[in-house]
C-alpha cells in the first residue's frame, strides 16, 4: 500500500477546511454583529426654564342670609354692586368681571316637639342662604393679585364677601413645549456622548426616545411626579422636561 498521499484528497481536504474556516468567520462576525446590536447607552437628559405667569383667575363671592328668599336676594344684589365698583375703581376692567347665577339653599334648624309625654325634634325652615360668585380674568396679574389682597376693605364697609386664593397661569406651555424639549434631548446626547468617550467608543444611532410629561411648578420646588404638574399657586415657576433616550455604541 502506498504512502503517499492521493491528490484528490489533499485537494478535498483543502476545500473542506477553507469551509470550515470562512464558515467560522461568518459566524463570528455574525456574533459580533449581534452583540453590537445589543449594545446601548441608556440616558436621561432635562432642561428647566423659568417663567412667570401671564394670566390670572381670582374669584370671590357674597353671601347672605335672609328670613324670605326676597330678603336674602336685596342683600346678595346690594352687595355684589358694591363688589363690582370696587374692582373696576380699582382698576380691573369691565369685560374681566363675570358674576355668576345666584344658588339659594334653605337655613334649617332643630325644633324640639313636646307631645304624649314624649320629646322629640325635627327641623323646619329658618330662612334661606343666598351666595353669587364674581370672577376676575384678567392678563393684568400683578394688579388683580394686589387687588385680591386688598377685599379686606370691602369686609370693612359691611360687605359679606368672601375671597380664593388666585390662580396663576401661564399661556405660552406649547409654544415653550418644543423648544424645551429640544433642550433636554441635547442634555441627553452631551451625557451619552461622554459615557461612550469614557468607555473608548463613540454614538451611533438614536435607538428610542422618550419624553416624560412636562413638569411645572413653584419656581424653587424639585418635586417630579410621573403624570406631571401643571401648578397655579404660584406667580413664579418653572417649566422642566425630562426626556429618557437610547444610543447605540460604536
Amino acid at each position: 500500500m502506498s504512502n503517499s498521499a492521493n491528490p484528490f484528497n489533499v485537494a478535498a481536504a483543502a476545500v473542506v477546511a477553507v469551509g470550515v474556516v470562512i464558515s467560522f468567520n461568518l459566524l463570528s462576525g455574525a456574533i459580533v454583529r449581534s452583540r453590537g446590536a445589543d449594545e446601548m447607552i441608556r440616558v436621561t437628559g432635562s432642561a428647566r426654564k423659568d417663567i412667570e405667569s401671564d394670566f390670572i383667575i381670582w374669584s370671590g363671592n357674597v353671601s347672605y342670609r335672609g328670613k324670605t328668599v326676597t330678603d336674602a336676594y336685596g342683600a346678595v344684589k346690594r352687595g355684589m354692586d358694591q363688589v363690582v365698583a370696587y374692582l373696576k375703581k380699582k382698576g380691573v376692567k369691565d369685560t374681566e368681571i363675570i358674576t355668576m347665577a345666584i344658588t339659594t339653599s334653605p337655613v334649617y334648624i332643630n325644633v324640639k316637639n313636646v307631645g304624649g309625654g314624649e320629646e322629640t325634634t325635627s327641623s323646619r325652615i329658618d330662612g334661606y342662604e343666598l351666595t353669587q360668585v364674581i370672577e376676575v380674568r384678567s392678563s393684568n396679574v400683578d394688579l388683580v393679585e394686589k387687588v385680591s389682597r386688598e377685599t379686606t376693605d370691602l369686609i370693612a364697609t359691611g360687605v359679606s364677601f368672601n375671597s380664593n386664593s388666585p390662580q396663576f397661569l401661564y399661556t405660552k406651555i406649547q409654544e415653550e413645549k418644543v423648544q424645551i424639549l429640544a433642550e433636554a434631548a441635547k442634555d441627553a446626547r452631551r451625557r451619552a456622548e461622554e459615557i461612550a468617550k469614557s468607555a473608548g467608543g463613540s454614538l451611533g444611532e438614536v435607538r428610542f426616545a422618550r419624553m416624560s410629561p412636562l413638569q411645572i411648578t413653584p419656581r424653587f420646588s424639585t418635586e417630579v411626579t410621573y403624570d406631571g404638574q401643571n401648578d397655579t399657586t404660584s406667580k413664579d415657576k418653572a417649566i422642566t422636561a425630562i426626556v429618557s433616550m437610547g444610543f447605540g455604541v460604536r
